[in-house]
């Protein structure tokens, strides 16, 4: 081919390079090497940087998600929280409104001198010793192994309520606990179960701790005073049969319980 025929032929463009080569040297004279695809590359790259974007949009979402649950979880223990003050509440205004139908019942059935016995000791003018209720021909029951604790305010009774003769029919009637602060200063008083007071005694018997007796049952209180001012030492346990006849009534000093 002549001179004139080699410059006007077109000269051919060398190959673009389509892959990229790694060579990995493993001691003297010794090299291997391989060729990896730029298009390779690209796909790899791409794939990478979408997994490191769901990557973290997954985190968020966990983090998200995690922090709705504890505040959930806080919305759920503050419900329970105001659950339980909504039935403390409620409890309260049950026992006031059966202190209130006790002396709505008590002004209605009794002279209008008949005081009310709130949670806390009321002041009693006089309470007169009925004589005549602690002589019996035939005690129907009586008390054994009575105990006391004294607790922050708190008076615990335990005893067994047991029938004085064996055998024989059941007996069924209301029972009534009065604490005294002493046999001779019976100003203050509080009652198990609580009850309105007159002159000593409960203006309804009806409103007194159910029990049936067929030989013994073992009976509990609990009175509730400020240890601080009140110290009740005298209590004073009484019973009524259905019909309303005092059937029991008997006074302990509380140090000195049998």
């Amino acid at each position: 081919m002549s001179s004139e025929e080699l410059k006007t032929s077109p000269q051919k463009k060398p190959p673009e390079l389509s892959f990229f080569t790694v060579m990995i040297s493993r001691g003297l004279g010794k090299v291997r090497s391989f060729n990896i695809s730029f298009r390779f590359l690209i796909w790899s790259s791409i794939v990478f940087s979408l997994y490191l974007i769901f990557s973290v949009v997954a985190i968020n979402l966990y983090f998200g998600e995690l922090r709705s649950n504890k505040a959930q979880s806080d919305i759920v223990q503050q419900l329970q929280h105001e659950m339980e003050e909504t039935k403390r509440a409620l409890y309260q205004a049950k026992q006031r409104l059966k202190l209130l139908d006790e002396y709505v019942y008590a002004k209605s059935h009794g002279p209008e001198g008949v005081n009310q016995l709130p949670e806390k000791p009321v002041v009693q003018k006089k309470i007169v010793e009925n004589s005549a209720m602690e002589k019996y021909a035939e005690p129907v029951i009586t008390i054994k192994g009575l105990t006391t604790k004294r607790s922050n305010g708190k008076l615990s009774v335990k005893f067994r309520l047991a029938k004085a003769k064996p055998g024989g029919n059941q007996v069924t009637g209301y029972l009534f606990m009065i604490a005294a602060k002493s046999e001779s200063d019976l100003h203050q008083i509080w009652t198990h179960p609580k009850v309105a007071i007159k002159d000593g005694v409960p203006v309804s018997y009806k409103h007194g701790q159910l029990f049936k007796v067929r030989n013994y049952k073992i009976i509990r209180g609990k009175f509730f005073f400020d240890p601080r001012t009140d110290t009740p030492s005298l209590l004073r346990i009484m019973a009524y049969d259905t019909s309303g006849k005092l059937i029991l009534n008997k006074a302990f000093t509380i140090e000195e319980a049998p």
